[in-house]
């Protein structure tokens, strides 16, 4: 199908998309890039696209445009869009992890091209998928949304790849290649390059593309080389690339089937590593931890991924429309080595973690009556998921103090989980008047899930290590749940150019299984671990979480001004705890609320001007006896202020942006300090030769500061091992510049 959007000016007047399920290739409004006028296409919680003027909810598009210049000047996808995106908190920069990166306070559902990257294992490497070379540009719905489904209690963040389909007619390509460094030593650089062929005709279109980085080595603002990440690691050291490909046929002007497929391979090979002291004495003394060459592993951390997208549309299908996906994703997942502990003797162990990810997405579009639109269909999916541990020689890691490990064998470390799920949905837009716009919809959800009997990970670990012979595996099983989510909103325009709007609607998240099942006590007997007691799924099955989300905003787009208001909370009596010895979770019977105002706003101004801010305030509180109290630092989101002043003309544009996070402290003692930064970046355009160069400092003054993540990390992990080994420093000033050529 094509949809067209009207825009402001130095925008494209047309624009076609099409997609099925959340995968709809169509515009959103953002009030930090060019503004688009209120009456565009949009997607929205109806799965089918909508106008902007007639949608409840708050919704944000960063455009193509903008995450390449911002890309090639050194930015990551998520700092990008932690700048961009008010309710979407900011990003730990050089963080492989997104952990605790939330969406309005809650876990976000991120989707590439509506596939989700959100698994049933609850890794948050989601951004460690795509290199921003091959994005078309990224939708964000904030708020829970029923429409959508399960792990979408935050919203929704879709990044929608490039294709040969939006590309202009012929043969065409693309080249871009660049460098970053601090200048630090001649291991401080980052190498970047990608190229691109397309071809599109009235009947065919296609892309190719390859894009890859080399990264280098990470110093803090005070020019000292940065401790390495072995929780969840960073980009230090690491090497990527990205190879992606579409086609397209255009069967009619009515049917279009279109296919795309993805390599993704991104993994570290650092030559330095974090020194444990000798014989690993720095357990017992923090002050002998340090950073010292010669690291070497059998396991480094690694994101393999592999993605395969069937998408069929068709605008009469009985006088509806109908859009079909098929869909499947595969990755693997390597960690840091890690000490932990079996009975009394420590080891370090790396897991790898693996998912097979398939399933398929159905909906119709009808309009029965004049100003009512129905949406529905149904959506299922299969989540297949195993995980293995390197167990690695103790006496190796002691000796050289943690900077060589030797694989000693491999052990389980989770239960093999199986989760299917199945969901039909309605949803329905009813124009009352020319101004006012109801909207309202329904889904169940249900899901299966399957859990292996399994040895506990410290058992097999222990036997593995000459500790016992043999043991009892705690019992598998299956269980099912089942959950009917609502949603219903109004918008009414008050003007042509802007509009107020309310909603209230339910999401649905199942917890991390792997971190739930496969725990439990065992005693030694002879030789046999003997199970006595733990978590199974027949006497403590895994309890889902239900969110009830309330919003209520404001916007205003004139195509000069544009602001967007939005105040929201969200409820639910169940709250996902953290062991900080185990590092399993558990599901308490316990009133959670996140409420928050989120605010964004810019204005052209004249000479080539333009000026910006966005805002978030948000505060997590738990239920403990009728009082109310303030969430651990651990989960919760940290509140921002940001701001940008920005000018160009038919050549050099140029940009500085600032964000600054807040404090926020916990009633359990955590505290994350808040921190400034600064970017300057910028772009020339050699019109003639279709060249731009992109260039940028980020971190412009030499900031040096501990990240959120850092700073989440110890509260996380602070139990296991001296915070100090966790204070995962931010990158100091670095200086980027790129090429790129159209042909």
């Amino acid at each position: 199908m094509t949809i067209r959007r009207r825009e402001a000016v130095g925008t494209q007047a047309d624009v076609e998309g099409a997609g099925a399920g959340a995968g709809n290739t169509v515009a959103l409004s953002n009030a930090n890039a060019n503004a688009i006028a209120l009456d565009a296409v949009v997607v929205t919680a109806s799965r089918a696209p909508q106008q902007i003027s007639e949608t409840a909810r708050t919704v944000y598009v960063v455009e193509g445009e903008t995450i390449q210049a911002q890309a090639r000047a050194g930015q990551s996808l998520q700092t990008i869009l932690g700048q961009r995106i008010p309710s979407f908190d900011a990003a730990s920069r050089g963080a492989r992890t997104a952990f605790g990166q939330n969406l309005r306070g809650r876990t976000a559902l991120i989707l590439i091209d509506g596939i989700s990257l959100n698994s049933a294992r609850g890794l948050s490497r989601q951004f460690d998928s795509i290199d921003p070379f091959n994005i078309e540009r990224v939708e964000v719905l904030s708020g829970a949304t029923a429409i959508y489904g399960g792990n979408a209690t935050g919203g929704i963040i879709n990044i929608i790849t490039k294709s040969g389909r939006n590309a202009e007619p012929g043969l065409h390509g693309e080249v871009m290649g660049g460098i970053e460094t601090g200048f630090q030593s001649s291991r401080d650089r980052d190498l970047k390059g990608g190229a691109a062929v397309t071809w599109k005709d009235e009947t065919w279109d296609a892309r190719l593309s390859l894009a890859g980085r080399d990264i280098g080595a990470f110093y803090d603002g005070s020019g000292n080389l940065l401790i390495p990440d072995i929780t969840q690691t960073s980009y230090a050291y690491n090497s990527s690339f990205d190879l992606m490909g579409s086609l397209g046929y255009q069967i009619d002007p009515v049917r279009r089937l279109e296919i795309t497929g993805q390599i993704y391979d991104s993994g570290q090979d650092s030559p330095i590593g974090l020194y444990f002291g000798p014989n690993l004495s720095a357990l017992r003394n923090p002050s002998l931890f340090g950073v010292r060459e010669g690291y070497d592993s059998d396991v480094d951390p690694r994101t393999k991924r592999s993605l395969l997208n069937a998408s069929y549309s068709d605008e009469d299908v009985f006088g509806q429309q109908l859009l079909v996906q098929a869909f499947f994703r595969s990755e693997e997942l390597g960690f840091h080595p890690f000490p932990g502990t079996a009975g009394r003797s420590l080891y370090f162990g790396a897991s790898q973690q693996d998912t097979d990810y398939y399933g398929f997405k159905a909906a119709l579009v009808a309009e029965p009556l004049d100003g009512l639109s129905i949406t529905y269909g149904v959506d299922g999916d299969i989540d297949d998921f195993s995980a293995t541990q390197s167990v690695f020689d103790s006496r190796i890691a002691a000796r050289t103090g943690a900077l060589r490990f030797q694989t000693l064998g491999v052990t389980g470390l989770y239960p093999d989980i199986k989760v299917s799920t199945l969901a039909g949905f309605a949803d329905a837009k009813f124009e009352a008047t020319d101004r006012l716009t109801f909207s309202g919809g329904v889904r169940y959800q249900y899901v299966h899930t399957d859990v292996s009997e399994f040895v506990g990970a410290a058992q097999q670990t222990q036997i593995l290590l000459g500790l016992g012979r043999t043991a009892d595996a705690i019992p598998g099983g299956s269980v099912d749940y089942g959950a009917t989510l609502f949603n219903a909103g109004a918008t009414y325009a008050l003007t042509d150019a802007s509009q107020v709007y309310a909603n209230v609607s339910q999401g649905f998240e199942l917890p991390d299984p792997a971190k739930y099942y496969g725990i439990g006590a065992y005693a030694l007997r002879a030789g046999r671990y003997v199970f006595l007691n733990g978590v199974d799924v027949a006497s403590s099955a895994l309890q889902a979480v239900k969110t009830n989300s309330f919003e209520a905003g404001y916007r205003f787009d004139d195509g000069s001004w544009n602001l967007q208001l939005a105040g929201y909370a969200s409820l639910s009596d169940k709250v996902v705890e953290i062991d900080r010895q185990t590092l399993a979770i558990e599901v308490r019977d316990q009133d959670k609320r996140v409420y928050g105002f989120e605010a964004a706003g810019g204005v052209q101004l004249p000479f080539g001007f333009d000026t910006g801010a966005n805002l978030h305030l948000v505060r997590t509180e738990i239920d403990r006896n009728g009082d109310w109290l303030r969430d651990t630092v651990g989960t919760s989101s940290v509140s921002k202020l940001g701001g940008h002043l920005g000018w160009t003309n038919d050549i050099l544009g140029l940009r500085l942006d600032g964000q600054h996070t807040l404090d926020l402290a916990d009633d359990f003692g955590g505290k994350i300090e808040g921190y400034t930064l600064f970017d300057l970046t910028g772009s020339y355009r050699f019109a003639e030769q279709d060249l731009t160069v992109d260039f940028g400092v980020l971190n412009l003054f030499d900031k040096d500061y501990t990240t959120v993540w850092g700073q989440r990390a110890a509260n996380l992990y602070g139990a296991l091992a001296s915070e100090a080994i966790f204070d995962y420093r931010g990158r100091g000033r670095t200086f980027s510049v790129s090429l790129s050529k159209e042909f």
